[in-house]
């Protein structure tokens, strides 16, 4: 009996088990649907806003274009630049192409190169040690300095190229790094079980691991070549981009101008979004993968041991970089005339009759240099962090000021100089603003993906203390984007200094980048190398101090992050 009536209810208790059961899967997959729809309407009330605050801005553009600012030689209006394209299409279609094709090669051959050497750096780490500080300073080359001498040193095209590549190399190579760090123990771990060596390690997990990195320093690296193609045809080109800038600018043709700035735009915008949505298609797990590393362990031994092995690489490194410019001005036989070696600089500077006189000059231009690069990098990290905390903050600011944000970060530098001189002067407001919208847009985007990769547990712990914004903001948020900061502020400290000697050599007449310039007008050559040595010197040391600031911050605050 007791039996009879158990098995009842125990069915009965399964029944309702499954109907529960059923019923919390339904109320998930209710949820599920109902997240996915606000999901899908928020994002498309997001393009709605930026579509309307885009019309919006092209209205006001153009109205601003018309009432004043194209009279007083700054903007011309959005009608005027399709004018201008329209009436002279054959010109611009025939610019784009001879400024594409240079980019596309240097693009090409700088990824292929930077992809290859850090290969080699993570198999072989002893070249790291050595080599690493000669990659960083082929990134601290001054344009201004490096353009001539290329121009001397290969033909015309060839040279153009060069730059290009050059422009391109060390953000893929840091990147691939990474990348290729990143992979997870676990698999390597087997790998090395089952008895496989590094190379079996690079194919099955490094490199696989590395792919969005890869590619995300492809996506960046359009922009970079652009920028290293029309800069090149600054000087002794007789086609491209580059060309019809300058002569719109010496013929004051703002159409010109500002036709030349949209065709420029596109070229760096649409690789940059079609690597992007490449990233995102081939690898979608990637953004779901932590990006912060095991903290680096202790160095053992005394200090003066660590000290002494420190000193060593660095003085090796050195040497290699010596090394690289001899061998650059033997292996393609400059003459003694134009290529000058570092014992030459050395007695420019310190030991020739003329020294003292060329050290006031080098010390002048520095100082002024350092005025224009130390200012405006200082300000577009401080406008930056900022923005990006109001981006997320506020959405609504956001969703206003992004259009804005992108349309500007997506005109290369070399293009927004003229534009600015215009309508800034060639004062120190020009040469400031102009480094400081250098160091804005890495910083901004930078800070913003920081700041949206604080983990939400984080934010449920400080809702529990009931903190305000501000206080998650300063006690959070701030905290762990430190590291993001600091990466943005690393990378921009020669490419501050880089846009600083542009703006001198377009716009004040005064600085380093000046000094290249008259140098290489009045056939000055040891001058030049000392100016370009000098800037490159500055740079790598603007480099240095930062990432020691980096180090000693984040081994207070996210010393995870110091791997």
């Amino acid at each position: 009996m007791s039996t009879g009536t158990a098995a009842p209810a125990e069915t009965a208790a399964s029944a309702a088990e499954r109907a529960a059961a059923e019923r919390a899967a339904s109320a998930i997959a209710t949820e599920r649907a109902r997240s996915r729809r606000d999901s899908r309407r928020g994002a498309l009330n997001g393009w709605v806003v930026t579509a309307l605050v885009s019309v919006a801005l092209l209205v006001l553009w153009e109205i601003a274009a018309e009432l004043w600012l194209t009279r007083l030689g700054v903007l011309a209006s959005p009608t005027a630049i399709v004018q201008s394209l329209v009436a002279d299409w054959p010109v611009y279609l025939n610019a784009f192409s001879a400024t594409a094709w240079v980019a596309v090669r240097g693009w090409f051959f700088g990824n292929l190169a930077a992809v290859v050497v850090a290969v080699l750096f993570v198999q072989l780490p002893a070249l790291e040690s050595l080599f690493l500080r000669l990659a960083l300073t082929l990134f601290c080359l001054p344009l201004v300095a490096v353009n001539p001498l290329l121009q001397l040193t290969f033909d015309p095209d060839t040279a153009k190229v060069v730059l290009a590549a050059l422009s391109v190399f060390f953000t893929t190579l840091v990147g691939t790094m990474l990348g290729l760090r990143s992979a997870d123990g676990g698999p390597l771990t087997m790998v090395t079980a089952w008895g496989g060596r590094s190379l079996s390690a690079l194919r099955f997990v490094r490199f696989p691991s590395g792919i969005p990195a890869i590619l995300t320093g492809l996506q960046i690296g359009a922009a970079a070549a652009v920028l290293g193609a029309i800069f090149g045809e600054f000087i002794g080109a007789k086609a491209g981009l580059g060309v019809l800038l300058i002569n719109g600018l010496m013929s004051l043709e703002l159409g010109r101008v500002w036709s030349v700035a949209v065709i420029a735009t596109v070229m760096a915008a649409v690789p940059y979004g079609v690597f992007g949505l490449l990233r995102r298609w081939l690898t979608p797990w990637s953004a779901s993968i932590s990006t912060a590393q095991a903290a680096a362990p202790a160095r053992r031994g005394p200090l003066a041991a660590r000290l002494l092995r420190t000193v060593a690489w660095t003085v090796g490194s050195i040497l290699v970089i010596l090394a690289a410019w001899w061998a650059y001005l033997i292996v393609f036989d400059m003459s003694p005339f134009v290529g000058k070696t570092p014992l030459d600089v050395f007695a420019y500077l310190f030991t020739s009759e003329d020294a003292a006189a060329n050290q006031a000059v080098m010390l002048k231009a520095l100082g002024e240099t350092l005025v224009h690069a130390g200012v405006g990098y200082v300000a577009g990290l401080v406008i930056g962090i900022a923005a990006a905390v109001a981006f997320v903050t506020f959405p609504v600011v956001e969703r206003v000021l992004t259009p804005l944000a992108v349309a500007l970060r997506s005109v290369p530098i070399i293009v927004l100089i003229p534009v600015l001189i215009l309508a800034l002067g060639r004062g120190l407001g020009g040469v400031v603003a102009i480094t400081a919208i250098v160091t804005f847009f890495p910083t901004l985007a930078n800070t913003q993906s920081g700041l949206r990769r604080v983990p939400s547990d984080a934010f449920t712990l400080m809702r529990s203390y009931d903190a305000s914004i501000w206080s998650n903001l300063w006690r959070l948020q701030l905290p762990y984007t430190l590291p993001s900061i600091f990466a943005s502020a690393r990378i921009a400290a020669p490419t501050a200094v880089l846009a600083a000697t542009l703006a001198e050599w377009l716009a004040t007449g005064d600085g380093l980048g000046h000094e290249i310039v008259a140098s290489r007008a009045h056939s000055d050559y040891t001058g030049l190398w000392a100016a370009a040595a000098i800037l490159t010197a500055v740079s790598l040391i603007f480099y240095s101090l930062v990432s020691w600031a980096e180090r000693a911050v984040l081994a207070k605050y996210s010393p995870t992050q110091l791997g």
